[in-house]
């Protein structure tokens, strides 16, 4: 949503939070742009006007007249936004336009590739493969073997036995995570770069190939410290405790089992019931 404040030009932060959401802030100087995937920061002297056609979404055209068209979330919201922009934009614009437009990927763009194909990401999916190919022939066997009305039981207990793995899977992952950045990470300066309307805070990072990287955590002041693994930067802690690793994995582990007890139960049923 947009919240209108004065109608002088000295403006406070605006924001506008779209249905996808995407957040755009009118913040000192400029317009701050970020979605899932990059941060986008324009001057707002170079923003030669802003406007809505009456719709959910907001277009700013630049002084070279490039256009960047935001989602308002609904149109009072956008009509709103534009009335706030256009009353902190400057008499003076500056030409250049785009050249002066930041454009900050929150992860790499090579990423999506790079975990289709990193032999980590593809044993998991093997792993998961097979397993779903087994649960799916011991479904058929319990049809054959007991009658096709019992088949309902394992059916059911694909459920709890999905998510209890779902959540064991997570507790493994935080105890490898913990392990590895204990055994090769690297620790570099983390410096706070902006807060998502979940309350979670970003801070951004240089690793040690010169890469500009984003991580997501607790509010940890203006600067803070995070491990990353260099084999796999996506893998990176601002906390290395063994009590909080301990603790988190412990809580997904205690809510894990019962969801798998559960499954695995009900999975059997058929051979347990005449």
């Amino acid at each position: 949503m947009a919240y209108q404040q004065g109608a002088n030009a000295m403006v406070s932060s605006q924001i506008l939070i779209g249905g996808d959401g995407a957040e755009t802030v009118i913040e000192g100087g400029g317009l701050r742009l970020v979605d899932r995937r990059t941060r986008t920061e324009i001057p707002l002297v170079v923003v030669q006007e802003a406007r809505t056609d009456g719709g959910r979404h907001v277009e700013i055209v630049l002084t070279d007249s490039a256009v960047h068209r935001v989602d308002g979330g609904n149109p009072t919201a956008a009509t709103a936004f534009v009335t706030a922009l256009t009353a902190a934009l400057p008499a003076r614009r500056d030409p250049t336009g785009s050249a002066r437009v930041t454009v900050t990927p929150l992860a790499p763009a090579e990423e999506p590739e790079e975990a289709e194909y990193h032999p980590k990401y593809r044993r998991r999916q093997v792993i998961t493969l097979a397993l779903l190919l087994v649960y799916v022939g011991y479904t058929i066997w319990v049809g054959v073997v007991r009658g096709a009305e019992v088949i309902i039981a394992p059916i059911t207990a694909a459920i709890p036995l999905a998510l209890g793995a779902g959540l064991l899977f997570l507790a493994v992952n935080v105890a490898l995570v913990y392990f590895a950045l204990k055994r090769r990470g690297i620790t570099v300066p983390a410096s706070f770069d902006f807060r998502t309307k979940d309350g979670a805070a970003w801070y951004k990072f240089t690793d040690a190939d010169g890469v500009e990287r984003s991580g997501r955590g607790k509010n940890r002041g203006p600067v803070t410290r995070v491990a990353y693994d260099p084999e796999d930067p996506r893998d990176y802690s601002f906390d290395l405790s063994g009590k909080s690793t301990l603790l988190r994995a412990g809580l997904l582990t205690l809510g894990a089992l019962p969801l798998l007890g559960g499954g695995a139960a009900l999975a059997v049923l058929p051979f347990l019931v005449d």
